[in-house]
């Protein structure tokens, strides 16, 4: 034990974070000078937070219309999203940098919530871990509501806590607030809800805790949530269309860990250890006020995944319960804080953390198109007419909200590059792109036409995209 005398060292854990922050940084920082591009999904935030949009726009946007299909996330996200997006521009990547932000925001929430139960010291090591799980990385790097929802999840349950508490009228009704936005944000987030409620009948229960009026302010954000949001929960939730996160068996082996975390490799670990501890500390669970709160949580998310898929609408996809990553952390780290042993399980965490990281920062199963990589291109060939494909609103926006399309003068069609006499032009097709799956059913005929009057220069393909070269031909 001698050649471990390091790991008592109280000040280790702080070397230990500031190392992960560090290294997660960096990655994250690789991730976003990739300038990697957006997938349909991102499109589809992208219309439906435009800005130079109206209202009513929006909102058809958000319900689906010629352009684009309906949107199962509610529409507060999309509109803040737009508000941010009017004051710092809208651009792809702003877009990316709004989700970054809420990962700021959520290690920063992570943090004051677990310092009302541990050392800050040992919070900061948590966080650091938070910071440097691989699904939440992945998804700081994309336009979507995943980052915005696990802030709002976490900054819920930090002003839970604090309700409970100090049991103030003013927290009592932040959390009431609180509890309708996280809902109206995203409806899975009732398992959440419900976990409170859960959790304040077994202290009460358990302790003779006096929080009946926390419990019916609880339920009665359950019950204004449906008020204000019927019609979305009749239109949504219980739409029984084809959808791909149906239930299967693989979810019942890791249960997403093996996503979450970057890998199976990595997943199995982590699985492995918060079962371990779920049966090493079981006597804790109940004890522990952040533990039982979690234990609830986490079963009645996963709960809520295998009754709604089997009976309501599918919901079997890791990223629709992204939230309950933090949540499963904060229980691994406050049964190891529990453990003799402690020190070993931080040392072995901060390498788990070091290694996974850096072998997954970007292991995403479906890669990022290289959007901006075919600009780029397409540009040092001194090509600045570009012509996009297909015609989609989704796409055509899309393009335009890129930063570097501004050294580009853009067509949709080949009517206008035929009317402006230009001698030559290059086409940026989505050609075959991976996230679609379809190319071998798809032959995407648009990028294989012929232009009256010009002739193929050179054709480069890149994954996702074509790009043809056009020269005007000797009259």
């Amino acid at each position: 034990m001698k050649y471990f005398k390091f790991l008592d060292n109280k000040n280790i854990i702080n070397v230990y974070s500031i190392l992960i922050f560090i290294i997660s940084s960096y990655f994250i920082f690789l991730n976003l000078i990739n300038e990697s591009g957006y997938w349909y999904d991102e499109w589809c935030t992208l219309l439906t937070s435009d800005p130079n949009a109206d209202l009513k726009t929006i909102f058809d946007r958000h319900s689906g219309n010629s352009d684009k299909p309906y949107e199962n996330v509610p529409i507060i996200y999309y509109l803040v999203l737009r508000f941010f997006f009017n004051i710092f521009g809208y651009t792809s990547e702003n877009g990316r940098l709004f989700s970054f932000l809420f990962l700021i925001f959520s290690s920063l929430t992570f943090y004051f919530l677990l310092q009302l139960f541990v050392e800050k010291k040992e919070s900061l090591f948590a966080t650091s871990i938070f910071f440097s799980t691989p699904l939440i990385i992945w998804m700081s790097n994309e336009t979507r509501v995943d980052l915005f929802l696990v802030f709002f999840v976490l900054l819920n349950i930090l002003v839970f806590f604090l309700t409970v508490k100090f049991d103030r009228i003013d927290l009592k009704i932040l959390l009431l607030t609180l509890n309708v936005i996280t809902l109206s944000i995203y409806p899975l987030t009732l398992s959440i809800i419900f976990s409170q409620i859960l959790f304040l009948l077994v202290q009460k229960y358990l302790n003779k805790s006096k929080n009946s009026l926390i419990i019916f302010l609880t339920i009665l954000s359950v019950i204004l949530y449906f008020l204000f949001n019927f019609e979305y929960f009749l239109e949504r939730t219980l739409n029984r269309d084809y959808h791909y996160a149906k239930l299967n068996l693989n979810f019942f082996l890791l249960y997403y860990f093996n996503v979450f975390f970057g890998s199976v490799f990595f997943g199995l670990i982590f699985f492995i250890l918060f079962i371990f501890l779920i049966f090493h500390k079981i006597k804790l669970l109940v004890k522990d006020e952040l533990l039982l709160f979690c234990s609830i949580s986490i079963f009645l998310t996963y709960l809520m995944v295998i009754l709604s898929s089997i009976f309501i609408t599918p919901i079997a996809a890791p990223r629709y319960i992204i939230f309950i990553i933090p949540i499963i952390l904060i229980f691994i780290f406050k049964c190891v804080l529990n453990l003799k042993i402690k020190n070993f399980f931080f040392l072995f965490l901060f390498c788990i953390s070091i290694i996974n990281i850096s072998t997954n920062y970007d292991n995403r199963h479906i890669k990022k198109p290289y959007t901006v990589q075919a600009l780029k291109l397409i540009k040092e060939k001194s090509y600045y007419n570009l012509l996009t494909l297909p015609k989609s609103v989704l796409f055509q926006n899309y393009i335009s909200t890129i930063s570097d399309i501004e050294f580009f003068k853009l067509f949709s069609n080949f009517e206008d590059i035929k009317d402006n006499n230009l001698k030559k032009f290059a086409i940026l097709c989505l050609y075959k792109p991976r996230y679609a799956g379809d190319e071998n059913q798809n032959d995407y005929e648009y990028c294989n036409q012929n232009y009256l009057g010009f002739e193929i220069y050179e054709v480069i393909e890149i994954p996702d995209y074509k790009i043809i070269f056009f020269n005007k031909l000797n009259e």
